[in-house]
Parts: structure tokens; sequence; C-alpha cells
């Protein structure tokens, strides 16, 4: 065991910003699984460094490095600079399993036995959100039912710490199309989210009015399915749209592992039998006040970054021997994905008095996520060097790292203050003269809620939910905020508190300027293309990170299905990888914030 202490305050417990340790985050640790009953937060974070840093023994690191990279690690998480993967939380140091957050579970399901139905809860019992494809299966609407039926009733037995999260994906193409679309608007399908895959060639005849041929040769009315979509998604928020043909195209060794699923929320793209595993970056805690200029702090912005990527790669070491499949174990070490995520993102805004709608917080959530993106490529570089590349550099015509112009192409071409060209242009050159590549993939944005919750953050790249943080009380960027720019006249601004904790929202309280105003819209008050240009400019086809976004476009309980419609031919005409959207009061189990 590493016997490490934390470098300053209270050494005995677990504290992240915002709650009081002895009571807020064992409740919120506790009521998730992620410790035991006999758990605390401090037991929790030992194990966690514990399990994590002592892979550093494979790889001949000194002890004494070892030590120092556990210790520094362990404060930025208490500090609340980062937060790992649930999965990651819940499983190290308390089970010998893996460390993933997401999995393409791997198998042929058309004989429904006991073995196929094993090889499913071997993966659940990962406590891993799973995803399944499902263009093989003639009927996939009864595969669907089985595999929910399975999880309803794995979730009885009352022995999985993480609820069971399923996505089912089905292409466009397919026969049975139509019953999949409905298919959550007439069967309780509560463990499982549902999406088209869908091409750019079926968005275009849908929007021209255009047949399309299905893969039996049926040829049917292209709009007419994007209607059907339109009006499902409007009555209960499924099916969300996914476009694997676009994830596609930014997989690098998409001849090698082709993307056929994603996680149950549509952040990136898995082979079969692939995983991932998350770690997210708490933007707003680097954000430095210095009275009438606010900054980020991209030093410390880079160590943590540098840290956490190499954790990640620790995290991918320690769970390969522990997968349930030798194919999930081999194409680990194909890939090695990490996915490298951020939270806190409308905090930084309202910090630098940025609207969440404007160009210029667009701007600076590309320029944080392009640094972590190229920080994290320079780090992977680095510990292949160490410890050598992922198997997939030894496939060099199959590899557009190596054979191609993947950073060049994607990258170079957004180049940002803080990442030129000519870094990524030297980044791809090195790559491609040496060979040494750690990770395929460092970055995504997953939908972070848990950690969010924890860090007491706006969730991944989304703006604030609600006004309220999960402690019932307004969030304490906004309050910062808003005694900054009142000037601390407290008589104003018990006002100001007093009105918005009435209505829920500073949007019609008429003496507040409308410039602050317009920095405190949530979800539902923002338009929906609001919502999807931070998905364009960030995570999109021109996007600066390796894979998707989980975001979600909140729309009012008035909105219309021709509204819905509409928002999902914007997401393909923005080069979005994904979109999924939620009408207000279209679910009973709907967060009450919300």
């Amino acid at each position: 065991m590493i016997d490490y202490e934390l470098a300053h305050g209270d050494k005995s417990v677990f504290h992240l910003p915002g709650y009081d340790p002895s009571t807020k985050i064992q409740e919120i640790l506790r009521m998730g699984n992620i410790i035991s009953e006999k758990e605390t937060p401090q037991d929790l974070l030992t194990r966690v460094i514990n399990t994590l840093f002592l892979v550093e023994n494979q790889f001949g690191t000194y002890l004494k490095d070892t030590k120092k990279m556990a210790e520094e690690f362990a404060e930025y998480m208490v500090e609340g600079y980062v937060m790992l993967g649930t999965p990651t939380l819940t499983n190290a140091g308390r089970y010998n399993t893996a460390l993933s957050s997401c999995v393409i579970i791997p198998g042929d399901f058309h004989e429904r036995t006991q073995e196929t139905e094993e090889r499913i809860c071997s993966y659940y019992r990962q406590n891993m959100g799973s995803g399944f494809e499902l263009q093989s299966y003639n009927d996939p609407v009864a595969m669907l039912t089985w595999i929910n039926e399975l999880s309803a009733r794995e979730t009885l037995t009352g022995n999985y710490n993480r609820y069971i999260g399923n996505i089912g994906i089905l292409p466009i193409s397919h026969p049975y199309i139509k019953e999949f679309i409905e298919i959550k608007r007439h069967k309780d399908m509560k463990h499982f989210n549902i999406s088209i895959d869908v091409t750019e060639e079926f968005m275009r005849k849908a929007e021209e009015h255009m047949p399309f041929m299905l893969a039996n040769g049926t040829t049917v009315e292209a709009s007419v399915l994007l209607d059907l979509m339109a009006e499902n998604a409007w009555h209960n928020g499924e099916p969300g749209l996914i476009f694997l043909e676009r994830m596609n195209k930014d997989n690098p060794v998409a001849s090698i592992s082709r993307y056929i699923g994603t996680p149950p929320c549509a952040e990136m793209g898995l082979a079969e039998g692939e995983t991932c595993h998350f770690g997210y970056i708490n933007v707003s805690n680097f954000v430095r006040d210095r009275g009438n200029r606010v900054n980020i702090d991209f030093d410390k912005l880079k160590r943590v970054t540098e840290l956490l990527t190499r954790v990640l790669d620790n995290a991918i070491e320690y769970s390969i021997p522990r997968y349930p499949t030798s194919v999930s174990m081999d194409i680990s070490r194909m890939n090695r994905r990490i996915g490298i995520g951020v939270c806190g993102l409308a905090d930084t805004f309202i910090a630098h008095e940025l609207p969440y709608d404007s160009q210029e917080a667009r701007n600076l959530a590309k320029e944080v996520l392009s640094f972590i993106n190229y920080v994290s490529k320079c780090t992977s570089v680095v510990l292949a060097e160490q410890r050598g590349s992922c198997l997939a550099m030894n496939f060099p015509t199959a590899n557009m790292y190596m054979s191609g112009h993947f950073i060049e192409d994607k990258y170079a071409r957004h180049a940002t203050r803080l990442v030129s060209s000519h870094d990524w242009e030297l980044l791809a050159n090195t790559i491609r003269k040496t060979g040494k590549l750690r990770n395929i993939s460092t970055t995504t944005l997953p939908p972070t809620g848990r950690a969010s919750i924890l860090l007491d953050v706006a969730p991944s790249i989304e703006p604030m939910f609600s006004i309220f943080a999960n402690d019932g009380y307004i969030y304490k960027s906004i309050k910062k905020f808003l005694n900054k720019k009142l000037h601390e006249n407290w008589p104003l601004l018990e006002k100001v508190y007093q009105e918005a904790t009435m209505s829920g929202s500073f949007q019609d309280i008429g003496i507040l300027p409308a410039s602050i105003r317009a920095c405190l819209k949530t979800a539902k008050e923002l338009e929906p293309l609001a919502h999807i240009q931070m998905v364009a400019d960030t995570a999109g086809l021109q996007g600066v990170i390796d894979e998707s976004a989980s975001k979600t476009v909140n729309l009012p309980h008035e909105a219309t299905v021709k509204d819905v419609r509409n928002i999902l031919l914007t997401a393909f005409h923005l080069g979005l990888k994904n979109i999924a959207l939620y009408r207000d009061q279209t679910r009973k189990d709907q967060p009450m914030h919300l």
C-alpha cells in the first residue's frame, strides 16, 4: 500500500468544495453505493489512490516518484480539480473487477440461454454502462425487451452497486425500424436508452421528401420516418439520433476496430467489446479572479491533465486482466482509449461574465478543451516512450496517425490562442516519425452526473439545469458572480435572492440588468440552437476533442413536434455526431429541479 498523507488541512476526511464532509459527501457516496456502509470518504480516497498507483510498479517507476504522484493526485481530488468516473470510484480496491465506465458487450445473443445471460451479467457486475448493437437481429424489439427484462430481474437481486443502464442502437435501414422507434412509447423499458443510427444520405432524403430503401429492399418515405422519430422524441425524449458514420470518420483506426455502438449517453464510439475509462476535470476550479480580470490557470490545468492521463492509463492496465472476456482484453490492448471530460464549464462562463449562448463562451470552451486534448496527447506520447505504444500503432497502414494526417486535418485547422496549428503539426510529425502513442483517443465529453454533484458544479458542457445546486441552495458560482456584479449591496442581493428562490429564475427580476440576466439562463431558458451550437463547436465534426458529447437539448413543455423535427435537422446540418432532447414534464420520474 502507498502510505501518503494529504499535504494540508484535515487529513482524516475526503473534503470536496461546497459540502460538509461529515454529511453531504457521505450521503451522496452512500446513496450511489460508491462506498459501503462501513466505509468513510477517506477510505474511498485511500483505496482508489492505492489501486491506481500500485500499477506504477509494473513499469519500474521509482517508489519515491510514485508516492509523490499519488499524493499530488489525491490532493487534486480533495481540492476539487479532478474526479474519476463512478465505476472507478466504486470498484477500485473494493472488488476484483475492471475500472471501466462503459462497454459494448460482445457476443451473439440470438440464443437466449443461461450462458448468454451470464455473458451480459458478467459485464453488469463490473458496474459499466452497456451498449448493444442490434443490426444483426431479425427482431431487435424482442431482443431489446429480453435484455431489459434481464436487467430488471438482475436489479431485483440487490447485487449491483450501480443502476443497470443500457443503450440499444438500430440502423435507420433496418426493416423493424418503425417498431423500434415507437417501442418506448408502448413498453416500460426503463433500463434502456434507444437511439437510431442515421446516415447523411437518410437525413438528406428526409429533408427533400425522397424515398429511402431499407435493408430488405422495401422503400419508405424518409420524411415519414423522421417525423416518427420527432413525434416520439417529443412524447418522451426518445429515440435520440446517432451518426456512427460521422463518428467513424473521426476514428483513426476505423479499418482495425470500427465503431458499432456507443455508451448509454452516446459520448463516444466503441468497437465490439471495447471499453473506456473516464476522468473529469472541473474547469471552474482553475478560474482565478484577480479583481478586474478573470483568467484560467493553464499551468495548473496542464499538470492536472498530464497526471489524469497517466492515472487513466494505469486504470486500463489494472483492468485488462479483469475483463470478463478476451474480446475486451484484446481491444483494450489494441487501442487503450481513455476519456478525459470536463464539468463546471457553465460555472466558468459565469465567472467570465459570458452568456452560455454567446460566441465568446463557445470560444472559451474550445480553448480549454483544445488545450486539454493537446496536453493529453503529448502526455500519451511520453507514456508510450516509457511503457510502449498501444498495439494499434503496429499497423501503420491502417492507422491514420501513421499513414494519414489525422491530427492536421482534425485539429491543426482549429488552432486556438494556446495551441497553434504549428503545435499540432509538430505533434503529428513526432507520432509519425517515432510511432509512439499510448492511447488512440484521450478526450470525450461524458455526462459527469455524479462527479458534478460531488463537485457542486454544472455537468459536462451543459448549462445550469437550475439555479439551485443539489443541496437546494443557489449555486455558489452564481452567488459569487452576483455579489461581485452588485458590489456586495446586501439589501439588494437579499431581495434578488428572495425573488429568484421563489420563482426559480433570474429572468423576470427587473432590477437586474439584462446583461446579468443573460449570464444566468438555465437549460430551459436557452434557445435550442444554443445547446446545439455548443456541441457543434466543441464536439461536432468541426470540434476540438476526439469523440463526441453527451448533451441534451432541454425544451419547454410547450415545444411542438415541428420544433423537435427542426432541431434534429439543425443538428445534422451543424455536423453533430449525436443529438438527444427532452421536453419538460414528459416523464413522471424526471428530476424535480429540471
